[in-house]
């Protein structure tokens, strides 16, 4: 059992280091190195998750499959939520400070991309399952 939590540890610190690693390069301002980190994040990714797979363990069943619908489900709706009070509240300050409008129209932007993105893949789902 013990070295079954070594393995899980180990899917816990690749997202650390990535994160750790990655507001370092952003401190620095060095958007190669930025790039490098995200890339290395999922190469290790795939080499851990095939590790494990190689192992003969479970990495997903239909509890799990269920769990992350639901997650991503829940997770679109409130971004969708922030975006449209943030596309109202970026609306009613651009009125008063013309410095507001360049956010104003990014999360506007935004929220027409997510929405578009959701109904578009809501439809392919739709036609292939």
């Amino acid at each position: 059992m013990r070295n079954v939590e070594r393995r899980r540890t180990i899917g816990y610190v690749i997202p650390a280091t990535t994160a750790s690693l990655l507001a370092v390069a952003l401190w620095m301002e060095n958007a190669p190195l930025a790039l490098g980190v995200l890339a290395g994040a999922i190469g290790a990714t795939f080499l851990y998750s095939e590790w494990i797979r190689g192992r003969g363990e479970v990495l997903s069943d239909e509890r799990t499959l269920r769990i992350d619908e639901m997650a991503s489900r829940r997770t679109l709706q409130v971004l969708i939520l922030a975006l449209s009070f943030s596309v109202v509240g970026l609306g009613i300050l651009s009125g008063n400070r013309p410095s507001w409008k360049s956010a104003y129209y990014l999360s506007s932007a935004l929220l027409a991309l997510v929405s578009i993105l959701k109904l578009g893949l809501r439809w392919h789902y739709s036609r292939v399952m």
